[in-house]
């Protein structure tokens, strides 16, 4: 599960990082509804190894992955809107830096 939890934070290090210098790319490719669908399978299909884990360390990443990536995949206009509305897209690639930060540091 070590590697796993790995993946899931350089994951969002790389979102976070494309959000954060990348932001008129990021936006272009993420007003597109088919690439939000995309992202919410993605996420999606990332959360389920949380359910073999143990904890509620495994249980929170599980909910929090899952949550979002149903949002995105069942609702996407609505999760752009969403978005374009509450922050920038810079503001988004910090939140899902200390994202990144908490899944390394709190690991169990």
């Amino acid at each position: 599960m070590s590697n796993y939890v790995g993946a899931v934070g350089y994951f969002l290090l790389l979102s976070a990082l494309s959000h954060i210098f990348l932001p008129g790319q990021t936006k272009y490719w993420l007003t597109k509804p088919a690439v939000v669908r995309l992202v919410g399978a993605f996420l999606i299909l990332l959360s389920l190894p949380c359910l073999l884990g143990r904890g509620s360390y495994f249980w929170i990443l599980f909910a929090g992955l899952a949550i979002s990536g149903l949002w995105r995949f069942f609702f996407p206009q609505h999760s752009i809107n969403a978005q374009e509305r509450t922050y920038a897209r810079w503001v988004h690639g910090w939140l899902m830096l200390a994202a990144a930060i908490a899944v390394w540091t709190l690991r169990p």
